[in-house]
């Protein structure tokens, strides 16, 4: 996380401590990209100057204030955005859709 402030690094590092995947791989993309893969990508973390965004997948539509972009990719497949920029973005919503997406790729989920 080259030229990344204090901040982010503290973001970035409390964000992954949340994280309770059973078994993943994390691939770095410089100078800003972590992508986290099981089967394949369900979870993106985008360093950003002052924040962070999270990019991760569901297979329903979320209605949500805290989400900043979606796009449709499939008839059932959603990606979304979500910014954090303090560690209270961090909440129990997020880390469960990070979950959700996680379970979705590895086909923990029913689909909907």
């Amino acid at each position: 996380m080259a030229k990344r402030s204090d901040l982010i690094c503290e973001l970035y590092e409390y964000l992954h401590g949340q994280f309770d995947f059973d078994a993943y791989r994390r691939e770095v993309v410089p100078p800003d990209v972590i992508f986290y893969k099981s089967v394949s990508t369900f979870l993106a973390v985008k360093l950003k100057t002052k924040w962070i965004d999270i990019e991760f997948f569901l297979d329903y539509y979320l209605d949500a204030p805290i989400v900043k972009k979606w796009l449709q990719t499939s008839k059932k497949r959603w990606v979304y955005v979500v910014s954090i920029d303090e560690i209270s973005d961090i909440n129990q919503e997020l880390l469960d859709w990070g979950q959700y997406s996680y379970d979705l790729i590895t086909h923990k989920k029913k689909r909907k």
